[in-house]
């Protein structure tokens, strides 16, 4: 199973600028939540961490910040378009602690186990997502760390309420459903881990929100980027109507003319520890 950062489900995966451009945008907003999240789960320094579904290596690489020179990390996943990105970020930033891996989920094995097993924005892809944990969850050690993060898209608004905003994050989360997803499947994690056999320990959420002059409305414009092709296959609206490259531009208008906040996609989490 593969998964690219983003919002809810599967992007292309052609390494353009433009995309590489939207990831980091992406990584710079989430990072700060996902730490958050991170070090409440108990993910700290020295631990050897496994990273599931793990893209273009942003997880990856700030769960190496948080273990250390004295920790590691191991990226998972099947699209060897994106492990090649992911490798090359890696070394740009000078990360020695990590290392990535080309395989299906299902047949992932390692020669030790970890201290921690951890995704982002992965579970909303898997069809059994508590089967997959359970199964995962067999490379942890003994008191090893189990934490997934999804988002919960329906908490994202303008306050006040803009035309716009509404319109489109009503068209994706209709097609979202339409295609069988979950968009709110971040307030399911606690439960996914139970189902999957683990007691959780704890759960939290956090997210961004940015006025019409932050990162916020071109954040947005790459989530719905991203989601457009179920958009479309949903056949609610035209690609004219949502005029995919205008998006910021008419996110951030009503937000100056309204002088409304935009609260991003919520990140939700929880953790367990495996017995």
């Amino acid at each position: 199973m593969s998964r690219q950062e983003r919002c809810a489900c599967r992007p292309d995966t052609s390494e353009t600028s433009a995309e590489t451009e939207r990831l980091q945008l992406q990584a710079n907003i989430l990072a700060p939540h996902s730490a958050h999240l991170f070090r409440l789960a108990g993910i700290t320094s020295g631990m050897r961490v496994l990273d599931v579904g793990c893209g273009a290596g942003d997880v990856s690489m700030l769960l190496a910040e948080l273990v250390g020179p004295d920790g590691s990390v191991i990226g998972v996943d099947m699209n060897p378009a994106l492990l090649e990105l992911a490798r090359a970020r890696t070394t740009e930033a000078r990360l020695t602690n990590v290392s990535y891996i080309e395989v299906d989920l299902t047949g992932l094995r390692l020669d030790e186990r970890v201290d921690a097993l951890v995704g982002r924005l992965i579970l909303i892809h898997l069809k059994k997502p508590a089967a997959a944990i359970r199964a995962l969850s067999r490379l942890v050690r003994t008191g090893g760390v189990v934490s997934f993060q999804e988002c919960n898209l329906t908490r994202v608004r303008s306050v006040p309420p803009t035309p716009f905003a509404t319109r489109s994050l009503g068209w994706a989360l209709d097609a979202l459903r339409a295609a069988g997803l979950t968009p709110d499947i971040g307030e399911q994690t606690a439960s996914l881990l139970r189902d999957a056999g683990l007691s959780v320990e704890g759960a939290a959420t956090t997210g961004p929100a940015g006025s019409a002059e932050s990162a916020m409305p071109e954040y947005m414009e790459g989530c719905f980027r991203s989601v457009l092709p179920v958009v479309l296959a949903h056949g609610q609206v035209t690609e004219a109507e949502v005029d995919i490259d205008t998006v910021a531009e008419r996110i951030a208008h009503e937000l100056k003319e309204a002088d409304a906040m935009y609260w991003g996609p919520e990140l939700a989490a929880a953790w367990a520890r495996v017995p």
